[in-house]
């Protein structure tokens, strides 16, 4: 493992100094005009990550090119490249949506919930599909919607969103199996950097498949090495 984190890390140094050179960004990530704080704004190119200010305000070093992802518990997550209109007018102004939740049942009495499937809309045994998926189906079923939407790249949007509320559904699974005082003081990450390291390590395939599989040792294995990681990643900025 050594070996290939020094063969990346020679990889990405080599890549800087072939582009230009980063500099501040700032930015203000905002809810219909109002700015929202305790959002993390991570460049995943350049593997750093800050938090917005209580008035929605960042600064965070980037360059045309890089990635951009926006992330927190309360909001639809955001991701996005930077290009050379993003540094022209600055603040960098990022509009995100609060995250929403549909009600799948209300309990009125003892053992009984009412939901499409007690009213008898839905059939028991038939899937039930997320926010997200029920609009990529909308999007792609059909005869003229499908080529509509493949014309204005909608569909490609919807599947964008779709792989996002995935990866945002996995990350509350972690964070529900990891408590952050075991973050803490197991692996040993900063709390102010605990949040980051669930973005981390949702992107890292094998642990991914550890972690449905329900392989909790294989998982716990992997989060030593990925903890490890993420730390020296911190630690070069």
């Amino acid at each position: 493992m050594n070996k290939l984190l020094l063969l990346v890390f020679t990889l990405i140094s080599l890549s800087v100094f072939s582009q230009e050179e980063r500099q501040s960004l700032s930015g203000r990530v905002q809810v219909e005009g109002a700015g929202l704080d305790g959002v993390f704004v991570i460049n995943t190119t350049a593997a750093i990550e800050v938090k917005t200010s209580a008035s929605g305000n960042f600064t965070i070093a980037a360059q045309p090119g890089d990635a951009i992802a926006v992330y927190s518990s309360k909001i639809t997550a955001r991701e996005f490249k930077l290009n050379k209109e993003s540094f022209v007018n600055q603040p960098l102004l990022i509009t995100v949506s609060l995250q929403s939740y549909e009600l799948e049942g209300v309990t009125l009495e003892k053992n009984r919930v009412i939901d499409e499937v007690s009213l008898g809309l839905v059939p028991a045994d038939q899937k039930q599909y997320t926010a997200a998926e029920k609009r990529l189906f909308t999007a792609t079923s059909g005869i003229l919607e499908p080529l509509i939407n493949a014309i204005t790249g909608r569909t490609k949007m919807l599947k964008k969103a779709l792989e996002i509320e995935k990866k945002r559904m996995l990350l509350e699974d972690i964070q529900y199996l990891y408590s952050d005082e075991e973050v803490i003081e197991e692996f040993k990450v900063p709390r102010e950097y605990v949040d980051g390291l669930w973005y981390y390590v949702v992107e890292d395939t094998e642990f991914i498949i550890a972690f449905k599989n329900n392989d909790e040792g294989a998982a716990r294995l992997l989060m030593y090495g990925l903890a490890e990681e993420y730390l020296k990643l911190i630690n070069d900025e």
